[in-house]
């Protein structure tokens, strides 16, 4: 029997069984899938801390079990799942439904274990996690391994649990305790992000179509505040209880590569910019990985903002290829600057310009988004010149590339969900049960969780899927895709989609359930076909 299991739950359960249409939810994550099979970070070093002090604690990828087996049985596998404590993580907004699900289950299948919830978004909705959801005992808030721990060793003094800092539960008597919001000021470099060896299944790192891949951070925190993203500065702050980003020291990050690749992990994604920290900082991290000559097949890199030539040299002497991203979500200045990305197209062409002239090392991805408040159809236009001339400037290379994905859901804890008349922004889904409710929906386009002062719902949902056709296009025109490829990518996220908002749309309108629920079987089983035989 264990300790504790760590539970990654699918963004909906039963994704398997329910008649769901996700559409272009997962168009720029595709290894993740339309169930986003890959557990935060957290989830590891959350692992690893608990284990040293002791307790047996595994990682149960639920979402991965049950994408990759059709056959698998997740109620059958929760009943012989043997725990003291089951704690879901519900960090993205993408997993509500899914989450809370599973907590469900696995307060059904173990009434006398304790059910935890934790995560960015369990953290903004404690309350009323605690207050509404009755098969929930605790919900851990913020960074999870020290209040975790605590409520571990209250745990087994008491047998039961009891509020301590920034923890909220519900104990035996049905009495809500919220424990004191507390600073931890840890070092994160006492915790491993690298234990692949706590978390079952691992096949979401190691996919047949790809080399094997993994994520490791630079740091917790952030010195920036784009509008609409519940890791910004502001949200760190509030609800995370952290005033400035702690930094992983390089040499560390430089062994976790290491460690990673004798795993069997061939491409590491390093993720926040580490220019955040400074130049001596940076240029340490950068002769650590330089020095270590880790293995890899691939490394990838953020840019907060544009770089500069003597950064980009830099980086260029690392012997592993690397890939940068940077995301400044609109080609228009005034809609990307009031987001919170503070740079002008001036800014940002002359980094493309740079990576441009170190291709023979670098790959360079630029993405950008639909959603943000200040967009119009006319911005938009202009975004989509911007995705050619960035074409243009490559062509033929394939080295310098945009990337586009609609924004579905609004961070809760961001700035634009807290303060959304403020920002530009009306909220759809307030609270979480809105966001469970709205997962219920069979439609990605009914997922939608806001709209901003000049885009309706159904605006951005017609508007998401014009911008994934007009990115199809340009990748043909200039030969990023061949012809027959870029045919299949429309009938996949273009043509189906539209059928599916039009006709899910009619079918909703139904009064009789029953026909409503055959109506949407068969409509999703004439797609299934159709893409089967393509």
């Amino acid at each position: 029997m264990l300790d504790i299991v760590i539970i990654h739950p699918p963004a909906i359960y039963d994704f398997r069984k329910k008649i769901i249409f996700p559409g272009p939810i997962a168009y720029t994550v595709r290894e993740s899938t339309d169930q986003f099979i890959i557990p935060p970070i957290g989830m590891f070093s959350i692992a690893d801390y608990l284990d040293k002090n002791g307790y047996r604690v595994i990682i149960d990828n639920l979402a991965d079990r049950m994408v990759f087996d059709k056959f698998f049985d997740v109620e059958k596998h929760l009943k012989t799942l043997e725990a003291r404590v089951y704690a879901v993580g519900l960090h993205w907004v993408v997993h509500s439904q899914g989450a809370i699900e599973i907590c469900k289950l696995c307060k059904k299948f173990h009434p006398d274990s304790i059910v935890i919830l934790g995560g960015l978004t369990a953290t903004i909705f404690h309350t009323e996690i605690i207050k509404k959801m009755k098969f929930i005992d605790a919900v851990v808030r913020g960074e999870a391994e020290i209040p975790l721990l605590n409520l571990m060793n209250i745990l087994d003094k008491y047998n039961e649990v009891h509020a301590c800092p920034n923890i909220t539960v519900r104990d035996k008597d049905g009495k809500i305790e919220i424990g004191e919001a507390r600073k931890l000021n840890v070092d994160i470099n006492q915790f491993d992000f690298t234990r692949l060896d706590l978390i079952k299944p691992k096949r979401a790192f190691f996919p047949r179509d790809m080399p094997p891949h993994f994520c490791l951070p630079i740091c917790r925190g952030c010195i920036y505040n784009c509008v609409s993203c519940g890791g910004s500065l502001y949200s760190y702050k509030k609800y995370l209880y952290r005033d400035k980003p702690s930094f992983r020291k390089p040499d560390k990050i430089a062994e976790d590569m290491q460690k990673l690749s004798e795993q069997g992990i061939k491409m590491v994604f390093l993720f926040q910019d580490p220019r955040m920290n400074g130049r001596r900082y940076y240029e340490t991290l950068i002769r650590e990985i330089r020095d270590a000559k880790v293995p890899l097949l691939h490394l990838s890199m953020e840019l907060f903002k544009p770089a500069n030539e003597e950064y980009i040299s830099t980086l260029s002497k690392i012997d592993t290829p690397l890939t940068l991203t940077i995301s400044p979500e609109s080609g228009v200045e005034h809609v990307r600057i009031a987001h919170g990305r503070k740079y002008t197209n001036t800014e940002l062409f002359k980094t493309i310009e740079i990576c441009r002239r170190y291709r023979d090392n670098i790959h360079l991805i630029v993405f950008f988004m639909l959603g943000l408040s200040n967009e119009t159809l006319e911005t938009i236009n202009r975004t989509v010149e911007v995705w050619e001339k960035i074409c243009l400037i490559d062509k033929g290379f394939n080295t310098i590339n945009f990337a586009f994905g609609p924004m579905i859901l609004l961070d809760p804890g961001s700035l634009a969900f807290d303060y959304p008349e403020k920002f530009g922004y009306k909220l759809i889904f307030k609270s979480l049960e809105d966001y469970v409710k709205g997962f219920s929906n069979p439609s990605w386009h009914q997922w939608i969780s806001y709209e901003t002062k000049f885009l309706t719902r159904s605006q951005l949902a017609k508007l998401a899927i014009d911008l994934i056709e007009k990115s199809i296009e340009l990748r043909e025109k200039y030969g990023i895709y061949d012809r027959r490829y870029a045919l299949r990518e429309k009938v996949y996220y273009v043509m189906t989609n539209r059928l599916v908002i039009s006709k899910v749309d009619e079918i909703m309108k139904y009064k009789d359930e029953e026909k409503k629920q055959l109506e949407l079987r068969i409509l999703k089983e004439t797609i299934d076909r159709y893409l089967k035989a393509i």
